[in-house]
């Protein structure tokens, strides 16, 4: 395990050289990094990791919305990968961003509901055609054996979404899927990850652009 870890470093590493302007790698060595937010909460960044505890009195003050990662990057076509752990979560929530929202994977705990109609919510993904807004809320996506946050619960996980056109590869674990969505071809400019309840930790992020 110890030694996968190395190779994957070595070949993010390759690939962020000159000439690939829209790549991106965070190695968490410090609270401030150019292009990402960490908001919401008392983020650590120590040995590679970010982590943090969700506080229920911020969750409160910021209407419900947990500790959040942002990174500005133009994102509309590539790949995304990270490692995460989170542990007692509610939900872990990773949103690609540009006018208003695009593409999200709400990876869900039903165990974990912090009011009653949480406990009926589901893993699921949704999609924006169009600009998100309160009455366009996108297109839930929910493909068979789609991962319940339960059964990552306390474990390292990688999630990857690769977008090609109007396509993006998903894989969470040993989950894969494969969407089609005009979502995908939209502009993109920010990618973040956000949960609720419990605490998380993020590794291993990185993204690059499809040439």
């Amino acid at each position: 395990m110890f030694c996968h870890r190395i190779v994957w470093i070595a070949v993010v590493m390759f690939s962020a050289v000159p000439g690939f302007s829209n790549d991106l790698i965070d190695p968490f060595a410090a609270k401030k990094f150019e292009t990402r937010e960490a908001e919401r909460g008392d983020w650590s960044f120590q040995d590679g990791i970010a982590s943090v505890v969700s506080d229920p009195v911020l969750y409160k003050k910021y209407s419900n919305h947990g500790p959040i990662l942002k990174w500005a990057v133009d994102c509309s076509q590539g790949k995304t990968v990270f490692g995460m752990k989170p542990s007692g979560c509610q939900r872990v929530v990773f949103t690609l961003n540009g006018d208003g929202h695009v593409f999200r994977i709400s990876l869900i705990n039903p165990e974990k509901a912090m009011s009653p109609w949480q406990k009926k919510s589901k893993s699921r993904m949704i999609a924006w055609a169009e600009k998100s807004s309160k009455t366009n809320k996108g297109d839930s996506l929910q493909p068979k054996d789609f991962p319940s946050l339960g059964a990552l619960d306390d474990k390292w996980t990688q999630v990857s979404v690769d977008i090609h056109g109007d396509m993006a590869s998903v894989a969470i674990g040993d989950f894969r899927t494969e969407i089609q969505h005009a979502a995908m071809q939209r502009e993109k400019a920010q990618i973040t990850i956000s949960f609720a309840s419990g605490s998380l930790q993020v590794r291993d992020f990185m993204f690059q652009e499809n040439k």
